[in-house]
C-alpha cells in the first residue's frame, strides 16, 4: 500500500482530530479536507455493528430516546421507584431489599441506562461515518458537562448529550443556550431549586428551597468568560438571580398539559433587575428574557472567545498550544460569531499546520477508541443485564483506564491535560487493557490476521529501529504477537498524538 511520504505525520493527524485509521486502510491524501468533510455531516447515532446495522441482540425495548417527553416520563419514574424503595425497605428482609432494589433500580437505571449510552457513543465513534465529527462531540460533552448526581438523573444524561450534536452546526449562543436551559443540567447543578429570595414562592412559604449558586457560577467560569475575563461575586450572584425560576418539567398533577422538559416558573423568579459585569438586565412584560440577553453577551464576550479558543487548542494540539494557533481560533471566533462549523474547521488548520511540533498525551477514551480503529476490533459487548453478568463490559473498561463514562466527579469536566492522565498508575492501567485485548484476540483466533493488519500501521507509525516493529516483524508465535501488539500501542507514538 503506497503511502504519502509524510505519512508518519498524516497518521498522527488522524489521530489528533479523530481516532486513527485502520492498519489496512490507506490515510487521506487531503487531510484537512477528509477532516472538514466530516463536519458537515449529521451521523446518526446508535449501538452499531461493523458493518453499521443496529445490533441484533440488544433487548428490544433498548433505545435511544429523543423525545423530551419520553426522557421526562423515564426521569419521573426513576424518581418514583427510589421513593417507594425507602418505603419497601421497612417491609423486606435485607436479602429482599437488596434483591428489590437491584431489579427496580440498579440494573435498569445505574447499569443499562449508561451502559447504552456509552456502547452507542464508542461504536458510533468507531463505525460512524464521521470520527472527526465525534471528537469534536466528545469536546462538547466534557466542555458542557453532566454526569450522575444526587437526583437520579440518570436518564436524562444521554438524551442531554445526544441532544447537542445538531447544534454543531449552528452558533455557539444557540449551543449555550440549549445546554443552560436544558432540564439534565438544571437538575444537574440544582437550579431547578434555584429560588428567588423575594419571589412570590419565597414570601408565601410554598418551598423551603433557595438561592443556589452552582449553574451561576458555572456559566461565568466554565461555559463562557472564565475567570480570567475578572468577574466578581456579585456577578455570580446577580447571574445566579437571573436563573431563578428555570426549572425542569416532568409529568405530575400539578401541571397538567403543560409541555415537559424546561419550564420557567415566574413565581419562583427574582423579581427586578440585576446587574453583570456592569450590564443591567431586566424585563417587565418578559422576565425570561432576561436569561436570554445575558446568554447572548456571555457568548459574544472577547473573554468567551478567548477562553474556548484556548480551551479547544489544549484539548487537541497540546498543554501549551503555540499562541498563534490560540489567536487563530479566536479570531475566526469572534469573526463568524461563534459559527461552531467555521471554529471547528479552524481547529482543523491549526492540528494540520502545528503537527510536527505539538503532541498530546490521549486520553483513556481516545486512547482506547484508536487501539480498536487501528486494530479494526470492536469494544466489548456485553449487556450488563444482571449485576453478575460475565464478560467485558465497555463502561466498566473505561473505568479500569480511569474514565468510567458518564460518572466525571467533577462539573469542570474530565481533565483535557496531558498532565493529569500521565502517572505509573495510569500506564499501568493501559497495559493491563492491551493484555485483556490481546487475550481475548488470542482465544479468537484472530492474532495472525490481527497481525497483518496492524504491520501497514506500524511500519507508517514506528521508526525502523522501534523495539514494538522489531517485534512485529519477527514474531513468531502467538506470544510474541501478544506481545508486540502491547508494545505497539504503549509506544510514545500512540500514547501521543
Amino acid at each position: 500500500m503506497n503511502q504519502p511520504a509524510d505519512s508518519t505525520l498524516v497518521s498522527k493527524f488522524t489521530r489528533r482530530i479523530a481516532f486513527g485509521r485502520a492498519g489496512d486502510q490507506a490515510l487521506p491524501a487531503d487531510p484537512i479536507g477528509w477532516a472538514v468533510e466530516q463536519l458537515a455531516q449529521d451521523p446518526a447515532i446508535d449501538i452499531l455493528e461493523l458493518d453499521g446495522s443496529r445490533r441484533a441482540d440488544l433487548p428490544a425495548d433498548m433505545v435511544l430516546h429523543t423525545d423530551i417527553n419520553k426522557v421526562m416520563h423515564a426521569f419521573a419514574t426513576h424518581q418514583r421507584l427510589e421513593k417507594e424503595s425507602f418505603e419497601k425497605a421497612k417491609t423486606l428482609s435485607p436479602s429482599e431489599y437488596e434483591d428489590y432494589r437491584e431489579r427496580t433500580i440498579g440494573t435498569p437505571y445505574w447499569r443499562l441506562e449508561h451502559w447504552k449510552e456509552v456502547q452507542a457513543r464508542e461504536t458510533t465513534a468507531l463505525f460512524g461515518k464521521a470520527p472527526v465529527f465525534e471528537r469534536f462531540w466528545h469536546f462538547w460533552t466534557n466542555h458542557f458537562m453532566v454526569a450522575p448526581g444526587n437526583q437520579n438523573n440518570d436518564t436524562l444524561i444521554g438524551p442531554y448529550q445526544r441532544s447537542l450534536r445538531p447544534l454543531m452546526k449552528g452558533s455557539y449562543r444557540d449551543m449555550l443556550w440549549h445546554a443552560v436551559t436544558h432540564p439534565a443540567m438544571l437538575v444537574y447543578l440544582d437550579n431547578n431549586r434555584n429560588t428567588g429570595p423575594n419571589s412570590k414562592a419565597a414570601r408565601e412559604k410554598w418551598t423551603k428551597d433557595s438561592i443556589n449558586e452552582n449553574l451561576g457560577r458555572e456559566l461565568l467560569e466554565l461555559f463562557t468568560l472564565s475567570p480570567s475575563a475578572g468577574y466578581t461575586q456579585k456577578d455570580v450572584e446577580a447571574t445566579t438571580l437571573i436563573l431563578t425560576g428555570w426549572r425542569d418539567m416532568k409529568p405530575d398533577k400539578w401541571h397538567k398539559g403543560e409541555p415537559l422538559g424546561t419550564y420557567f416558573d415566574f413565581n419562583r423568579h427574582e423579581p427586578g433587575s440585576q446587574e453583570v459585569l456592569g450590564k443591567r438586565y431586566s424585563a417587565l412584560f418578559k422576565p425570561s428574557s432576561k436569561l436570554e440577553d445575558l446568554i447572548s453577551d456571555l457568548a459574544a464576550h472577547p473573554a468567551t472567545a478567548l477562553h474556548l479558543a484556548t480551551k479547544l487548542c489544549v484539548y487537541f494540539l497540546d498543554d501549551q498550544p503555540p499562541t498563534e494557533a490560540v489567536n487563530h481560533v479566536q479570531s475566526v471566533f469572534i469573526h463568524s460569531k461563534g459559527h461552531l462549523p467555521t471554529v471547528h474547521q479552524a481547529v482543523i488548520e491549526v492540528c494540520w499546520a502545528h503537527i510536527g511540533k505539538t503532541r498530546k498525551f490521549v486520553s483513556p477514551e481516545t486512547w482506547l477508541l484508536q487501539v480498536l480503529t487501528v486494530c479494526g476490533m470492536e469494544p466489548p459487548r456485553t449487556i450488563p443485564l444482571t449485576k453478575t453478568t460475565p464478560g467485558h463490559k465497555t463502561p466498566y473498561i473505561l473505568g479500569d483506564l480511569g474514565q468510567e463514562l458518564p460518572r466525571c466527579p467533577q462539573p469542570n469536566g474530565w481533565p483535557i491535560l496531558s498532565s493529569d492522565w500521565i502517572s505509573k498508575e495510569m500506564l499501568d492501567r493501559r497495559l493491563r487493557v492491551l493484555s485483556v485485548l490481546a487475550n481475548q484476540a488470542q482465544r479468537a483466533g484472530q492474532l495472525v490476521d490481527l497481525q497483518l493488519k496492524l504491520l501497514g500501521a506500524v511500519r507508517r507509525d514506528l521508526p525502523a529501529e522501534s523495539i514494538a516493529r522489531g517485534l512485529f516483524e519477527s514474531a513468531r508465535d502467538n506470544r510474541d504477537l501478544r506481545l508486540a501488539l502491547i508494545a505497539y500501542f504503549a509506544s510514545p507514538t500512540m500514547l501521543w498524538s
